[in-house]
């Protein structure tokens, strides 16, 4: 649970310091996944925190002294502590949207951080292997380079590409549970 609290201040703390350039690419990498989320069809994890902050908003907040009242006095369901109208639509629409794209930017971020440390432990056992593996190896890595300064695939789809390239040779495979979980947080 510290871990949870330590990380968003030490994130905070490192935004303070960071570099402008990195902090515009963080910026465009926020907004890819805002987007992603708001034009996505198919709910993921992100879309599940949306609706729930969308819940709590709506049981918390209403825009009508009446339905205030009888949420309080326990006549009706609903918000009990009661905003303007204006309030009340920023919380119900803009809330929930900014809730999913964080917790979308926060769940790429952590599945960068688990597919760096799987491709750096996968990379160490490659050296093992035979050298016409590693020649045959290091070739795809080149196609895949040259595809990547063409511009034919973005930095994250190069980054996945050479981390399951890697997976592939080195046959560390994971469980089907994992499996399903990693999947479902990347879609």
């Amino acid at each position: 649970m510290t871990k949870l609290i330590e990380y968003p201040i030490e994130f905070l703390q490192n935004l303070k310091n960071m570099d402008r350039d990195k902090l515009a690419k963080e910026i465009k990498e926020f907004a890819y996944h805002l987007n992603r989320q708001l034009f996505s069809q198919i709910p993921g994890v992100s879309a599940i925190v949306g609706l729930l902050v969308g819940s709590w908003v709506a049981s918390t907040f209403t825009s009508s002294p009446i339905k205030g009242i009888l949420s309080s006095w326990g006549l009706m369901k609903g918000g009990t502590h009661v905003v303007s109208t204006t309030t009340y639509r920023f919380l119900s629409v803009f809330l929930p949207v900014v809730a999913t794209a964080i917790t979308a930017y926060i769940v790429q971020k952590a599945l960068k951080t688990y597919r760096e440390k799987r491709l750096e432990r996968n990379m160490a056992l490659a050296e093992h292997l035979g050298q016409e593996v590693l020649s045959t190896l290091r070739d795809k890595i080149l196609i895949l380079d040259k595809a990547k300064q063409a511009g034919l695939i973005s930095e994250n789809e190069y980054q996945t590409k050479i981390s399951n390239l890697y997976q592939s040779y080195c046959r560390t495979y994971h469980s089907s549970i994992e499996e399903i979980i990693i999947k479902k947080l990347e879609g």
